[in-house]
This record gives structure tokens, sequence and C-alpha cells, in this order.
């Protein structure tokens, strides 16, 4: 593929990099419109919710990835610490960007879900051109496989493991991203919708997300081949989160709904 967009000199503009920053652009193109239904009342606090996404999200995701793909304090525990071409943990960037909106939503006195409703409809596609970026990095690689849409990596730059390269793997960075845009639609036609239309409560597009997203990433980790796993659960460390992740999803549009119920009773 291509890890390396173009050069300019001695400056290399990553793929990976690119195709976030042009996720990220396309994100704030929806949230800035909804600036005030998001609860923001200045154009300071909107770019003080892009400062907050992209620290939390970055903090978040390099952390985890530090601690599930690297040996503390080894040479690629600081290679990827300060790496600006790897080294990003979605699930990470999850539990990074909630805490840094729960943050947020505290010092702008804004309601959290209402908040969180609006951060995560553009979220799947963000994270599709992710996922686009590490389809042409290589990381993130498939199991070999013998289908026909079968992928096969050679540049010796790409982060596909070494023993992979020259074999058809499974796509599995495409796989996530078309169900990551297949999310992102739902998310945007009917379940934002359904809210503002105060059809369902405030909560229910994050819960919406993390359920989807985890059922999602659930099933793509069977097609991965850079898992780590637990042992003796049969499960990879991605599908444990991703347990706990609907759960969260489940308990937090209970919440919700029951919050919203409370306060319609006479």
């Amino acid at each position: 593929m291509h890890p390396i967009l173009f050069q300019l000199g001695p400056l290399g503009v990553y793929s990976y990099g690119a195709s976030i920053a042009l996720g990220g652009v396309l994100s704030c193109l929806f949230w800035r419109p909804r600036r005030e239904r998001m609860g923001l009342r200045s154009e300071d606090d909107f770019w003080l919710l892009v400062n907050v996404l992209l620290f939390s999200a970055f903090i978040g995701g390099r952390l985890l990835f530090l601690a599930e793909y690297t040996r503390p304090f080894s040479r690629e525990f600081w290679t990827s610490l300060v790496s600006l071409s790897r080294g990003f943990s979605i699930m990470g960037a999850f539990l990074g960007v909630t805490t840094g909106l729960w943050w947020l939503s505290r010092r702008l006195a804004t309601p959290l879900p209402r908040l969180l409703d609006y951060v995560c409809v553009p979220m799947p596609l963000w994270h599709a051109f992710g996922r686009l970026g590490c389809f042409m990095a290589g990381c993130c690689f498939g199991r070999p496989s013998d289908l026909s849409w079968a992928v096969t990596f050679r540049d010796p730059r790409s982060m596909v493991a070494p023993a992979l390269l020259g074999r058809p793997l499974h796509p599995a960075q495409l796989y996530e991203a078309v169900g990551d845009l297949l999310i992102a639609g739902v998310l945007y036609y009917w379940v934002l919708p359904a809210v503002e239309r105060s059809r369902q409560p405030r909560g229910t597009v994050v819960a919406a997300y993390f359920l989807a997203y985890a059922t999602l990433r659930f099933i793509t980790e069977f097609f991965r081949g850079d898992v780590v796993r637990m042992p003796g659960l049969g499960m990879t460390a991605a599908q444990g989160l991703s347990v706990l992740m609907a759960l969260a999803a489940i308990g937090i549009y209970l919440y919700v709904r029951r919050r919203a119920q409370a306060c319609t009773r006479p």
C-alpha cells in the first residue's frame, strides 16, 4: 500500500495521519453549525471542545496501545510513545474522549448526554477515515486468507508483520471502515432525529454508538492478525473491552430512559 502519502524533501506525509486529519475536519464541519444545540455558548467553547477531543483521544489511544502492544520502557515502548505514524488504540480513544467530555461538561455546565450525543454522530465517520489510513499504512492488518478479495502488502515500510508481507490477508481495516460508515448513517438519519424530536431521551445516540461499535469490533477481531489474546478467556483484549463497552451502552440507555421518564411524571 502507501504508508507515506507523499514526500516533501526530508519530510514524509504519512497516509495514516492525513486520513485522520481529513476525518477530523469533516467532523468539525458537522459540529460547528450545531454548536448551540450541543450546549456550547460561544466560539471559544467550540474550539475548547475540539482541543479536548484531540488531546483526550490521542492520550487515551496512545496509552492503551502502549499497554497492549509494548513491553514497559522497552525500545519499542519509547519509539511508539513519540511516533507520528503508529501507536493508537481506538478503544483507548473511547475511554479518553469520554473522560475529556465529562470534564468539559462540568466546566461548561452542559449536560453530558447532550454533548456526547452530538459528538458521537460523526465519530464513526472519522473512525472510518482512520481505518482507511490503517489500510494504507498496513497497521491493524488481517489474518491470512485465500478469499478473492484478500489483499497483499509488499512495502517493507508498512506495519504488517514481516512474516506476513507478500501473503494474501483479510482486509480487516476495510471491514471495519464499512461497518463504521453504516453506523454513522444510522446515527445521523435515524437515531439523532429521534432524540431531537424527543422520541428518545438524550444519551440514546451515545448508547447506540457504543453498542454498535462494540458489536462491530467483536466481530472484526476474528479477522485481525495483530490481536492480543486474553489468557484463559478464549477472546482477544479488544473483544473483552467490547463486551464491557456493550454493557456500558445498555446501562447508559437504561439510565437516561429512566431519568427521562422520571422528569415527565406529574
